[in-house]
């Protein structure tokens, strides 16, 4: 036995990080993929020696970490340097959230938050996946709000999964139409039930 994982995914500019942070207020345990996956490309880890050897130094800043920014153009760009970069950081990513599983105890839920998620291995980590999606109007003025580009924007998506993909693989959707309180309601509603479901399982065993 080991820690119950909830996979939390869906489009970029959906909301799944809003979606995190209300988890956390109610008390989730929740790891973040993307800040892993910076934190092993940081500087002297092995994931920034495999990204310097595999893209070269223009993706570093001038402090030689890894400009992220600079990265992204490269990979988004280009399907296959994509693949390039998440074959060096998925497993490392992959490798840290099974090794938090493992430290929890069985009666714990762990909230994993992740873009890439239904298109990779993680998914089988995962014993259950809520996908976050929004109108794809309002996908577009959040990611245009953060500074993103028409072209940065539409490689990204395509990028992902479609939201009909999404939608397949999600045990339970929650809608962000823009309304923070529904949303609220609704990461709430979906948090009592997990929480439920576990306390059953639980006494069960």
């Amino acid at each position: 036995m080991s820690a119950f994982v909830v996979g939390l995914t869906g489009p970029i500019g959906a909301g799944k990080t809003t979606a995190g942070t209300m988890l956390r207020e109610l008390g989730a345990r929740v790891l973040d993929a993307d800040a892993i996956a910076r934190d092993e490309q940081s500087h002297g880890t092995t994931g920034y020696s495999a990204i310097v050897q595999q893209f070269g130094t223009e993706v570093l800043g001038e402090d030689k970490e890894v400009d992220r920014r600079k990265l992204a153009d490269i990979v988004f760009a280009d399907p296959r340097r994509l693949e390039q970069l998440e074959k060096i950081l998925h497993p490392r990513v992959i490798a840290r959230i099974l090794q938090a599983r493992k430290m929890l105890p069985d009666d714990q839920v762990l909230v994993v938050e992740a873009i890439k998620l239904i298109e990779t291995s993680l998914r089988n980590v995962c014993d259950r996946i809520w996908v976050v999606v929004a109108p794809h109007d309002r996908l577009l003025s959040r990611l245009a709000a953060r500074g993103m580009s028409e072209t940065g924007v539409a490689a990204r998506l395509a990028a992902q999964a479609s939201e009909a993909d999404f939608r397949e693989a999600a045990d339970v959707v929650i809608e962000n139409d823009g309304d923070r309180d529904a949303l609220r309601a609704a990461v709430a509603a979906a948090w009592s039930e997990v929480r439920k479901a576990r306390g059953r399982s639980s006494s069960g065993s």
